[in-house]
């Protein structure tokens, strides 16, 4: 099993919702919140041996898109990431256009 495979296991304990790389949903037809929304969003090789990546960083976004502000279910998402070894750093919140609130954090995963 992947590293995002993992994360996206993690992720489902959360909410039943979870896709990876966009929305499924366009503008008019948003779905059910929660949902989260997961996607890479730089992969680099910071060491290499032998002209080859000795591992890579992955940094991941997590957005989690609640109807209302909900402390709880973001509370379930930081403490389900961190008892599964997942360092978070929460990177913005914002509204979207159907009024809804994206609470954007950011996991560095490494692939040896």
């Amino acid at each position: 099993m992947s590293n995002l495979e993992k994360l996206r296991t993690v992720l489902l304990t959360v909410v039943s919702s979870v896709t990876y790389g966009t929305n499924e949903y366009d503008n008019e037809n948003t779905g059910q919140t929660p949902f989260i929304v997961y996607q890479t969003v730089n992969k680099k090789a910071p060491k290499s041996a032998d002209d080859k990546p000795a591992y890579q960083e992955i940094l991941v976004q997590i957005s989690l898109v609640t109807k209302h502000k909900d402390l709880s279910k973001e509370s379930d998402l930081e403490n389900a990431l961190l008892a599964n070894g997942y360092n978070f750093v929460v990177s913005t919140e914002y509204f979207n256009s159907d009024k809804s609130i994206c609470r954007v954090y950011e996991v560095r995963l490494e692939e040896f």
